[in-house]
């Protein structure tokens, strides 16, 4: 349920098959991890705007800028990364949605347990 504090009442409702393992929210957007899949939503109408599949994600690491300028929004990935000396390196994949690409970075020998953007996600 998405409640307006201002109108003092729910403006709208979203149900998963799957537990919800995080939400992150902005003026124009609402994300949503599951735990093999976050799903971007428009604020104003609710439509499912993009879904990406993850690797398990039970902690529900998902990071969204905060800026109006930019929308970047930064998940686990799909697949391992490149081998390191200790192993497969864990895969962060970085939306950037105002120029439209998609960026994968080979981030750490072990399972991720946090994850951040700065405010302009830059």
């Amino acid at each position: 349920m998405i409640w307006d504090d201002h109108q003092g009442r729910c403006i709208g409702e979203l149900s998963f098959r799957s537990q919800v393992r995080a939400v992150r929210l902005r003026r124009d957007r609402i994300v949503v991890a599951l735990e093999h899949k976050v799903l971007v939503y428009n604020f104003a109408d609710l439509k499912l705007l993009h879904q990406i599949e993850t690797l398990s994600n039970v902690k529900g690491l998902i990071a969204l800028s905060s800026s109006a300028e930019t929308t970047v929004l930064a998940c686990p990935g799909l697949h391992k990364g490149q081998p390191d000396s200790g192993g497969l390196l864990q895969q962060v994949r970085v939306e950037l949605y105002d120029v439209r690409r998609t960026k994968f970075i080979s981030a750490h020998n072990n399972a991720l347990s946090q994850m951040a953007l700065s405010l302009d996600g830059k």
